[in-house]
């Protein structure tokens, strides 16, 4: 028999680990190491539980402020129509994602009675003499375009799995560890066991020691 090798406790399933924590499992061989493990089980899933609480509580909250401070930077911009006046010409940096950005040039009228003009944004194909959106400040000077609601969310959903992930990553660690410490306590407590029981298990230890 090999003295370095030490049984493992009953298998628990998941809701195994439950009933053990709360002491209402009916095992005889299950050990208090074993109840360790699996209270240090039921504390790591309610750990990932409450990450996934708090990834979406920091998401709505995000998702929250920035619509409220979309809201009121566009409340100070206006929604104007400008006339291309060259054809779309490449961007000399490409936007989010690899896809490649056109601008032209063009005039708007913005504020009454003046006239603008600038380098705007345009899709590939547009012609000399084309009407395009844009946002201007109340100057008539160029605004960026306020980010779209798809947008907001998609920040949003990306900070909360992030929150998410980083928890549940750290939840993850603290069991590994938590495990390898009662692994080493398991290990220690088998080898003590057998050096205790192994003279008397192999015939060694003197039969009159073993009674007394």
């Amino acid at each position: 028999m090999n003295s370095t090798h030490q049984p493992e406790g009953p298998p628990a399933p998941p809701c195994g680990h439950l009933r053990r924590t709360l002491g209402r499992e009916r095992n005889p061989v299950s050990r208090a190491v074993d109840r360790a493990r699996s209270r240090a089980v039921v504390l790591t899933v309610l750990g990932v539980v409450l990450a996934g609480l708090l990834g979406a509580g920091a998401a709505a909250v995000r998702l929250t402020a920035e619509q409220q401070r979309t809201t009121v930077a566009t409340a100070l911009l206006y929604r104007v129509e400008a006339l291309v006046a060259g054809s779309a010409r490449k961007a000399e940096a490409t936007v989010f994602g690899g896809r490649t950005a056109y601008r032209a040039d063009a005039a708007w009228d913005f504020p009454a009675g003046r006239t603008n003009t600038g380098v705007i944004d345009v899709p590939r194909n547009t012609e000399p003499g084309a009407a395009i959106g844009i946002w201007v400040d109340r100057d008539g000077h160029l605004a960026a375009t306020p980010p779209s609601t798809t947008s907001l969310v998609a920040d949003a959903v990306c900070l909360g799995l992030f929150l998410f992930g980083l928890l549940s990553v750290l939840a993850a660690a603290g069991l590994r560890v938590r495990l390898s410490a009662l692994d080493r306590r398991a290990d220690r407590a088998w080898t003590r066991a057998w050096a205790r029981l192994e003279p008397v298990w192999s015939g060694r230890a003197p039969r009159d020691s073993h009674q007394d």
